[in-house]
């Protein structure tokens, strides 16, 4: 008898996923249904009063008590962070945490859950599964349309001994519920939106273009970067109110479908340069993707060109793949240069370690996952072409 040829595919989601206009408003039935009384409210400073974010926690509110509310994240979360998040939730006895923002907020809120049920320090938990104890249960309600971390089981956190940005993943660390309501993007400034937009379409091609993606992996990055790059072809329109649930939707796609396969060199690069320089992960991103995708030339055009393809039919439904691989690279750079996201070198403060952010690219535990083989040299040169 020949021998049987398969392949499992495990997927991993929240539990609940609600996607659309006011699904914040279901936030509180969730919390009520698992049994989950005193949260702590993770929730990004930069928000400010928005409409939404006043609603919401106007919702929370328990016989005129407010939730207890921890506003003290940064542009780019580290280790003790969410450390820190962690002492609070121990202190106050919280049985869940809900995040409220962007991927620095919903990272640092994943990484406290999992600080306060298990011990020592965050630093020993990177890689794949290193945790025992199950973290407090997250309610993610992503403020952006660009990291997916809602939906994912990774939390990305800064470490400084050495320095570098660690991973800890785990099939525990996805969010009990994700709620993706797109009135949380009306506040977002025109210029981070398309950083965070451009930050999830890298999401979504990163996992489409892995070889070892899995079918669903592949799917799902497909049908996000077509609602993502439709919407980034609107320009400076993009973030007009008929596109947000789209923009939205790509977002969450994207995570799920990165967060079922793996990133690749576009965010082994973007990682390091955060790491050493502090520079904004959506934005260094957005910067990286277009050098990126030409750097690997013709060995991507044929899966570029499909996903061209799938967006625009009527225009590239006969283009060749170089063509149609091109239109998709060129549009990417029309849309980072047009929102004026600033460049690779600003980022850096003016200049840049080619040799270590190479090296740091390399070490990335994402670095085998490129659709191409890369080496530090390869990273300097796409770097060196930025310059």
């Amino acid at each position: 008898m020949d021998p049987i040829a398969f392949s499992e595919l495990r997927f991993l989601a929240p539990a609940r996923i609600l996607v659309g206009t006011g699904c914040r408003s279901e936030l509180p039935r969730l919390l009520a249904e698992a049994g989950r009384r005193n949260p702590l409210v993770v929730v990004d400073p930069r928000i400010g009063d928005a409409p939404a974010l006043r609603d919401l926690l106007a919702l929370l509110t328990v016989g005129g008590s407010a939730a207890a509310i921890c506003d003290e994240v940064p542009g780019e979360p580290y280790v003790e962070t969410a450390e820190a998040i962690a002492v609070r939730l121990r202190a106050g006895q919280h049985d869940a945490v809900i995040a409220i923002g962007g991927g620095s907020v919903i990272d640092a809120a994943k990484g406290a859950a999992l600080a306060a049920t298990n011990p020592g320090r965050l630093v020993s938990y990177e890689g794949l599964d290193r945790f025992e104890a199950m973290p407090l249960p997250v309610y993610a309600l992503p403020t952006t349309a660009g990291t997916g971390s809602e939906v994912t089981r990774v939390t990305v956190l800064g470490a400084t001994d050495p320095i570098r940005k660690i991973s800890i993943k785990g099939a525990r660390l996805v969010p009990a519920a994700a709620l993706v309501d797109p009135d949380f993007l009306r506040s977002v400034p025109p210029r981070v939106a398309a950083a965070a937009a451009t930050d999830a379409l890298t999401h979504a091609l990163e996992a489409y273009l892995r070889p070892a993606s899995s079918p669903v992996s592949r799917a799902l990055g497909i049908r996000a970067a077509v609602l993502i790059l439709r919407v980034m072809a609107a320009g400076t329109s993009f973030m007009e109110s008929r596109h947000l649930l789209d923009l939205a939707t790509g977002s969450m796609l994207a995570g799920l479908a990165f967060g079922n396969s793996d990133v690749g060199p576009v965010h082994c690069l973007a990682e390091s340069i955060g790491a050493v320089y502090k520079a904004p992960h959506g934005a260094a991103n957005a910067v990286l993707l277009g050098p990126t995708l030409r750097y690997y030339g013709s060995a991507v055009d044929a899966a570029l060109a499909e996903v061209t393809r799938s967006a625009w039919p009527d225009l590239f439904g006969s283009a060749s793949d170089a063509v149609a691989a091109s239109a998709l690279v060129e549009g990417v750079a029309r849309f980072v240069g047009g929102a004026g996201i600033g460049t690779m070198l600003e980022m850096c403060g003016g200049q840049i370690d080619l040799e270590l952010i190479s090296a740091l690219a390399e070490t990335n535990n994402s670095n085998a996952s490129g659709p191409v083989p890369m080496r530090a040299a390869d990273y300097r040169r796409i770097l060196q072409g930025m310059l």
